[in-house]
């Protein structure tokens, strides 16, 4: 019975070692096509400063770009008005980690940024393996490995892959700190994801709000009343230490009380009788007199004359909304797409782009077959994300509490786009969690063998929200 029960463990050590290997070459592969990158002059990007190759520029790559300029030049506190436009989060981030080469910067990040990706992608199909979705780790693990929008993007300098990664590596430690028999206040899994959310709420401080949805849901999952009490407050504290060091440099930097001052704009982009719910190459905005004084106050002023006119106007706020939603999950590319996704690396490359340079087609693919084909793959990312979910829900236990808190981040990110401005791009920090709940509903679909994996049954308690008084905190 013994040397029965150590070849099982030895045969599965065999396959996850195996299943563990499918981001390792997914890596190798990058590689190859990072050393195959033609040095490109990218706009506002100073040559004698900076080598242009072995990267590529994200959407505002240019601006992280001046940014980081700055912090090389003057230090932590530059005061470079691009710090304070946008969050000073990543270019600050870029230059901790390369300060010792400027030249040499741009490629080292998206160096690390892509083992980053490998990594996380590595540790959260390993967490995987010991749930009972491990039959369902060998989809996922090829989906968040191979999808080329998500893994290509890990070498671009912007913040979205950065943040997709430490999601990933976040919700593995989540899954460990469950699996202990005995729930701290906080664990040393729940520090290490409140650090890691910090450096994502640093680089994008939207993702505060993500934060506090992750922390919500699983201390409520895990945690007695106050005991989970506690761990939010405690995690968040830790959280928005972060972003708020960036109020603090602004203001020393700048005398700028802000994080950043580009919120207005963005919502101004998206608000008013005249926009799309998306980018149309305008202004747009709604009347706003008291926009006036210094950068914070006129952001500020912008903020709320666009909340005033969304509440003065349901109808046509209601009509963004949905628009925006559309343009949220839109694809990366083809009649239907909509965003700031065009310098994503397997955008620039995709082999349909070549067939749309002759008239034929790009009729093809930008006319009604296109529209249709779009529209599908719209609806069947959604679908299967929510079957998925519908999966783990049905699953109960640690899979179920993965499930709600997935779907919970993608719908708070979601939200945040809607009341902003329709960008696919936003998508992209938790694509790798919708991947993993699309892989779950691929997986249950298409394999009879992997629905019979889902055995046992096992309770999601909800300590803090059921009625009984003796549980173990």
């Amino acid at each position: 019975m013994q040397q029965r029960a150590k070849s099982a463990k030895t045969g599965r050590s065999g396959v996850n070692r195996v299943l563990l290997s499918i981001p390792l070459v997914a890596l190798i592969f990058k590689l190859i096509v990072i050393l195959r990158i033609p040095a490109i002059a990218w706009p506002n990007v100073d040559p004698n400063l900076y080598r242009l190759d072995k990267f590529w520029m994200g959407a505002d790559g240019e601006n992280y770009v001046t940014g980081l300029t700055g912090l090389f030049q003057e230090g932590l506190f530059s005061e470079v008005e691009r710090l304070t436009y946008f969050p000073a989060g990543y270019p600050i981030l870029i230059y901790a980690l390369t300060f010792f080469s400027q030249a040499w910067s741009l490629p080292i990040i998206a160096l690390l940024q892509t083992l980053l990706y490998t990594g996380a992608s590595i540790y959260f199909v390993h967490q995987l393996t010991k749930t009972r979705l491990a039959k369902f780790a060998w989809l996922i693990a090829l989906i968040l490995a191979f999808n080329p929008t998500l893994a290509f993007n890990s070498y671009a300098i912007g913040y979205e892959s950065l943040v997709a990664s430490l999601l990933l590596i976040s919700f593995g430690l989540l899954m460990q700190d469950y699996r202990k028999s005995k729930s701290k206040l906080v664990s040393r899994e729940v520090l290490l994801v409140a650090l890691l959310l910090g450096i994502t709420s640093f680089v994008q401080p939207r993702m505060v709000a993500t934060a506090f949805i992750i922390f919500s849901i699983w201390a409520l999952a895990t945690r007695a009343k106050l005991v989970a009490l506690g761990l939010i407050v405690i995690s968040m504290l830790i959280t928005l230490f972060f972003p708020a060091s960036l109020y603090i440099r602004n203001v020393v930097a700048r005398d700028v009380p802000a994080v950043s001052t580009n919120l207005g704009t963005t919502i101004f982009i998206g608000v008013g009788p005249e926009a799309t719910g998306g980018y149309n190459g305008k202004y747009n905005g709604v009347p706003c007199p008291e926009a006036v004084g210094t950068e914070a106050e006129v952001d500020s002023a912008k903020v709320r004359c666009a909340i005033k006119w969304y509440l003065a106007n349901p109808g046509p706020a209601l009509e963004l909304a949905a628009k925006k939603a559309v343009f949220y999950w839109s694809p990366w590319f083809g009649p239907v797409a909509n965003g700031t996704m065009a310098r994503n690396p397997w955008n620039q490359n995709h082999p349909l782009k070549s067939t749309a340079q002759n008239q034929q087609g790009y009729d093809l693919i930008f006319g009604t077959i296109g529209k249709v084909v779009s529209w599908l793959w719209l609806l069947s990312t959604i679908g299967f994300m929510l079957f998925g979910f519908w999966i783990l829900w049905r699953a109960n236990g640690l899979e179920r509490l993965l499930g709600v808190t997935s779907l919970a981040v993608i719908i708070i990110n979601m939200l945040v786009s809607m009341v902003t401005i329709g960008d696919h791009r936003f998508r992209l920090p938790v694509a790798g969690l919708s991947l993993f709940l699309q892989g779950v509903g691929l997986a249950w679909a298409f394999s009879k063998r992997v629905r019979r994996s889902i055995t046992g049954e096992e309770k999601l308690l909800w300590k803090s929200l059921t009625r009984t008084t003796n549980l173990p905190v």
